[in-house]
């Protein structure tokens, strides 16, 4: 029984090690991630792979996530947005290219240099897919 309680406590000792490691972000993300937030709310942080990170916050009452580089350099931000929100030009080539579909959700990608693409979830009959495309309504592969 005692090797049992060993065991049990040694996996747990080292689940919590792995988790610690994980959970390390490098200050240059934090201090580049504090600089262009100062006014998020509720941050989580967490890794995209082994060379992002991810920190999914709330910032003016939106779930929003931004990625960062293990230098601290920013790669996105991504933020829900109402589906009216989507650009005319965007809903209507989704719409276009999956005749009856619904869009159920939808989020606004910000990108380095000024580029902004968008996401929409859909739902097709017994499907559901994810698109992206760019502002002009041009799909991304």
């Amino acid at each position: 029984m005692k090797k049992i309680f060993s065991w049990i406590l040694l996996c747990i000792v080292a689940t919590a090690a792995v988790h610690a490691q994980k959970l390390s972000i490098p200050a240059a993300v934090l201090e580049a991630f504090k600089t262009k937030f100062p006014e998020a709310k509720k941050v989580k942080w967490g890794r995209e792979n082994a060379k992002e990170y991810e920190a999914e916050f709330l910032l003016n009452n939106s779930k929003t996530s931004a990625n960062f580089e293990s230098g601290g350099k920013w790669i996105e931000t991504e933020s829900k947005i109402l589906i009216t929100e989507l650009p005319k030009v965007v809903s209507g080539a989704i719409v276009a290219q999956y005749k009856n579909c619904v869009i159920t959700e939808a989020y606004r990608i910000e990108k380095p240099g000024g580029e902004t693409v968008y996401e929409a979830d859909i739902k097709m009959t017994n499907k559901k897919k994810e698109v992206l495309l760019k502002e002009d309504g041009t799909f991304i592969k």
